[in-house]
């Protein structure tokens, strides 16, 4: 009985120890031409050595990172960065480069940014990384109302 308390308890200790070491991250988002902020969207960090992935969502230009709440923090580690739901309203039936929007949405920054594998944006998080700055190219296609 006693071994089996350890083996439920050590888990828990883990989990606490390593979200203890987290870096807490504030960052901006802006299109790179004028600088304006991305209004509304995610960005998403996934880790390039596990399985680990957080999101943050943007609120008039600024997120913050979290892992288990929505503001404690990441790990340390090397990070793919991509951005989604960064989307303004368009006209029902308009054609954004080769999709046809039904929703009367569709991105307004460049479609590369949307996945991790095309985006091209790594994020190094270390003790000393507490903000970091996105500027995103506008999706040429879009035309807003």
């Amino acid at each position: 009985m006693r071994n089996l308390r350890r083996l439920l308890i050590l888990p828990a200790l883990l989990l606490i120890v390593g979200c203890s070491g987290n870096v807490k991250i504030t960052g901006t988002v802006s299109y790179s031409d004028d600088g304006a902020p991305v209004e509304t969207g995610t960005v998403c960090f996934i880790s390039t050595t596990s399985d680990f992935m957080s999101r943050g969502t943007i609120t008039n230009g600024t997120f913050t990172m979290g892992s288990l709440k929505a503001d404690d923090g990441l790990p340390p580690d090397t990070y793919d960065v991509y951005f989604t739901g960064v989307e303004g309203v368009v006209k029902k039936g308009e054609t954004v480069g080769d999709v046809t929007y039904e929703d009367q949405t569709a991105p307004t920054i460049d479609l590369k940014y949307l996945s991790a594998a095309t985006s091209g944006i790594q994020q190094t998080v270390d003790k000393s990384t507490k903000t970091v700055e996105f500027k995103l190219d506008r999706n040429p296609d879009f035309k807003p109302l």
